[in-house]
């Protein structure tokens, strides 16, 4: 959906919401706050317990969490916020939306004291999309990344005798040995990419690793280059031709994520973030190590570079009525200690340079130690609304791979033309 659509239901649904209050003072005198919140288990378990921890805290000051399903938290977040009134005083942020609110106010500034270690302390992919006109609006929590990890089917490779891919010549020829389709049915994928995420992060990537870029001096977008050309170009056949998996997830076809399809033994390897690991153990009771193994990526080119936006986080609202309690909470939030907690609950890497060797933290999740020396390898994607720019790069590539353009060139042209319509105008 176009961005200039979203904003024109955003308006016209926003009247729609019935939203709680924002801070005022409970009935014990204290100063309470709404924190808001999307709905998973693992994560929400660790807000109500620092909650807990800083509500018992001290004595002027209590937190309240709420929690909904994803798509409604993100409506409801958008909607609150372009209001400037109602809504929550604190809420967990996605970066990629970040730009659409610190440009109109609608967030309050960092107070300048904790804002200072985000030039020194944090990946700059981490800060990217929280700055605006030199000021930040959000709290980092994590160093997202989707595109720096493969995700192995420990027992399928063992089975079939097969070593990892040290190359990403050896990471196609293994996926073409091992994948079985019906046509557009994939009984087993080889290598699984085509996720609402991981076709922008691999060609992004592809496109990096190879020396070129997908921006303009300019700020333009530039995929219609050489290597944005190669990189299509090698996607494409991954489905189409090689068929290392089909674009099921991408249409709607697919009963299970990507992931999920490697936990159902339906995958040997698929492109994604460590997150999916909370899944694996809660959901499919599989472990790291055991049923799963997880492996820094064969890079595609010379370089070792890819593309990273800004992640999870925290922001507080420009409506709150007593931002500094909403500010004291957050950095109580951010605290060594209780940050690290939290990245451990939600499978997360720290966004912060000083945490990346915490001994407590590389215990509890070793399936991120292969990640953690390759982080100041990625580049922040951009100051655009990243939900906009995915969908745009998913909709010319299954086109594509439908067969709608005359030859690849054409496609890019027209994904740059999209882009900058929509992002940049």
């Amino acid at each position: 959906m176009p961005r200039k659509t979203i904003m024109v239901i955003l308006v016209i649904t926003m009247l729609a919401f019935t939203f709680s209050g924002c801070s005022r003072k409970a009935d014990s005198g204290k100063i309470e706050l709404v924190f808001w919140a999307h709905l998973n288990e693992g994560w929400n378990a660790s807000h109500r317990s620092l909650i807990e921890k800083f509500n018992a805290s001290q004595n002027e000051i209590v937190v309240r969490s709420e929690f909904f399903p994803y798509d409604d938290f993100e409506q409801k977040t958008m909607t609150s916020l372009m209001l400037s009134s109602g809504g929550a005083d604190i809420y967990e942020l996605w970066g990629g939306w970040a730009p659409d609110f610190s440009q109109t106010g609608a967030l309050a500034k960092i107070p300048a004291n904790y804002s200072a270690r985000f030039k020194t302390d944090y990946y700059p992919p981490t800060i990217g999309s929280y700055e605006y006109n030199g000021d930040y609006y959000g709290y980092p929590a994590e160093y997202n990344i989707e595109s720096g990890g493969l995700l192995i089917n420990k027992l399928l490779f063992q089975e079939r005798g097969l070593s990892y891919p040290k190359t990403w010549d050896e990471m196609i020829r293994i996926a073409e040995q091992v994948s079985v389709s019906r046509g557009v049915i994939q009984d087993m994928h080889g290598l699984a990419f085509t996720t609402w995420d991981n076709v922008m992060y691999t060609l992004t990537s592809m496109m990096l690793q190879m020396g070129g870029s997908y921006r303009n001096p300019d700020g333009s977008f530039n995929f219609a280059s050489p290597e944005g050309i190669e990189a299509m170009t090698q996607l494409v056949s991954y489905v189409v031709d090689k068929k290392l998996t089909n674009l099921d997830e991408l249409t709607g076809g697919g009963e299970t994520e990507a992931s999920a399809t490697l936990f159902e033994n339906r995958a040997f390897m698929v492109i994604r973030g460590p997150w999916v690991f909370s899944e694996a153990a809660e959901v499919y009771g599989l472990s790291y190590g055991v049923e799963l193994d997880y492996i820094e990526w064969p890079w595609y080119g010379p370089n070792k570079a890819f593309a990273a936006e800004t992640g999870w986080g925290w922001g507080v609202a420009e409506a709150c009525k007593n931002k500094d309690a909403a500010f004291r909470f957050l950095e109580f939030m951010v605290q060594d200690e209780n940050l690290i907690d939290h990245l451990i609950a939600c499978s997360m890497l720290p966004a912060r340079k000083s945490l990346v060797n915490n001994a407590k933290y590389k215990q509890a999740l070793p399936y991120m130690v292969p990640l953690l020396d390759i982080l100041d390898y990625g580049q922040y994607l951009g100051y655009f609304n990243t939900d906009v720019f995915k969908e745009i790069v998913n909709e010319v590539f299954m086109e594509l791979c439908d067969g709608e353009y005359s030859s690849v060139r054409e496609a890019m042209e027209e994904l740059d033309h999209r882009l900058n319509e929509e992002l940049l105008h």
